[in-house]
């Protein structure tokens, strides 16, 4: 189905992005500007993570590969336009489509013949075609209140990471509607579970907190396990814990509140755990399985019925460094001693450093000098940090935090402005 689409390719920054916001104040690279957290703050970008107000500009959207990155998740209703930027090696597209399920729900959608999602099955406002690496665009959409998914379909590129979510809400800041509708009542009895080649299903992904019984039963035709792990994260987000080299998440990092032990083909068992309100995530860990698809989400509810809302962790956050990224089990936890099992699964040293900032991580990139390649310390409120460690390396490092935002990051040089950071909410429990 042919759609209008209103599309410009260009290569300066055009009024309204970050990028020309940064250029106007004179804080582009190479402008000699002393780029501060107060600076950030004075010309509105860097909004905290927590913040509620829908964003009222231009959306930056960052493709490469596998990922796109944009800069508001949240955005008032009306005329919006993307400021496109293909930072990658190959094309991409970029699509909107409205959808009431995440992007990380429509992988299910992905047809395993041509590697895309079928676009007739989308409910697709508009795109920006194939555009070529190093080039940009502005695609400019007049978007209703509601839940939407932006994509790259190009064949891989989905699967492989080529999405983000975006809820557009009204000029009130009400919820988007996909995210009123009332949900379903949460089980109260046991879960059936079966696992096998390479899925784990369970026949209810909302129950009442409390004895939990999971009556489980292996349909493959090679032994599984089953564990259940809390997290405020959902299945897919842990694939990045997944080491390269075991193929396996370390169990270590992660909150592990019970198991199946590995049983095998047509065998059937139970397990019951006490579940308190919150998210977790059933899998089989078993070596290259949780990657071939044996993961499920599972929300425990309060006693009112209410579905959780990712409430922080109370135990030890996970943390693994690679090239070039830092990944977490967590990105939030309640105030107080804070432990980091930590974790290089890269191929070269790598360093974990704990600033406080109500900047975002992303945000801070713009602070990272043209020269050396690096954050000045000087000018973050560090916390504590590990020092660098070898590939393979595992350390532990715990610290006492207070309520607020915080960065996770390896300042080596270049490891920042390539991705080695991620976001840490720490908040008492609603």
């Amino acid at each position: 189905m042919a759609r209008a689409r209103k599309t410009t390719t260009t290569s300066r920054p055009r009024q309204g992005s970050l990028a020309a916001a940064l250029d106007r104040a004179g804080l582009l690279p190479g402008r000699g500007a002393a780029i501060t957290l107060v600076a950030l703050a004075a010309i509105g970008i860097g909004a905290l993570i927590r913040a509620t107000t829908p964003w009222d500009g231009a959306i930056a959207a960052k493709e490469s590969e596998w990922k796109i990155g944009i800069s508001a998740n949240r955005h008032t209703a009306g005329e919006i336009s993307f400021d496109l930027a293909n930072k990658g090696t190959i094309p991409h597209e970029f699509l909107v489509a409205k959808s009431n399920k995440t992007g990380a729900e429509l992988l299910a959608m992905v047809d395993p013949t041509t590697n895309r999602i079928d676009e007739e099955l989308l409910d697709v406002v508009d795109e920006q075609p194939e555009y070529a690496p190093g080039t940009t665009a502005l695609l400019t959409l007049d978007l209703a209140p509601g839940h939407y998914v932006v994509l790259c379909n190009i064949e891989g590129h989905y699967k492989n990471g080529m999405f983000a979510d975006l809820d557009v809400v009204a000029a009130d800041g009400s919820v988007p509607q996909h995210a009123a509708k009332t949900p379903a009542p949460p089980a109260t009895g046991a879960i059936d579970g079966a696992e096998k080649e390479w899925e784990v299903s369970i026949s209810s992904k909302l129950h009442t907190a409390g004895d939990v019984t999971f009556n489980l039963k292996n349909e493959g035709s090679i032994p599984h396990e089953f564990i259940v792990a809390r997290s405020d994260k959902s299945a897919e987000e842990l694939l990045a814990l997944v080491d390269p080299a075991t193929h396996r998440i370390d169990e270590a990092i992660l909150d592990a509140i019970g198991e199946q032990p590995e049983y095998g083909p047509g065998e059937s068992k139970s397990l019951t755990l006490n579940l308190t309100p919150g998210h977790y995530v059933v899998f089989c860990n078993i070596e290259g399985h949780y990657a071939n698809g044996m993961r499920a989400d599972l929300d425990i509810a309060d006693s009112s019925g209410a579905a959780p809302a990712n409430p922080p962790s109370a135990t030890t956050i996970g943390g693994m460094q690679s090239e070039w990224q830092v990944a977490t089990s967590a990105s939030s936890h309640v105030p107080g001693e804070v432990t980091f099992n930590l974790k290089n699964l890269g191929t070269i040293p790598h360093e974990f450093i704990v600033i406080k900032s109500d900047v975002s991580a992303k945000d801070l990139v713009a602070m990272v000098d043209p020269t050396t390649h690096r954050l000045d310390e000087e000018k973050l409120d560090a916390i504590g940090e590990q020092p660098e460690y070898a590939p393979g390396e595992s350390k532990v490092l715990v610290l006492k935090l207070a309520p607020g935002h915080y960065v996770l990051m390896c300042n080596i040089e270049g490891h920042y402005a390539n991705g080695m950071y991620t976001d840490l909410v720490i908040a008492e429990p609603l």
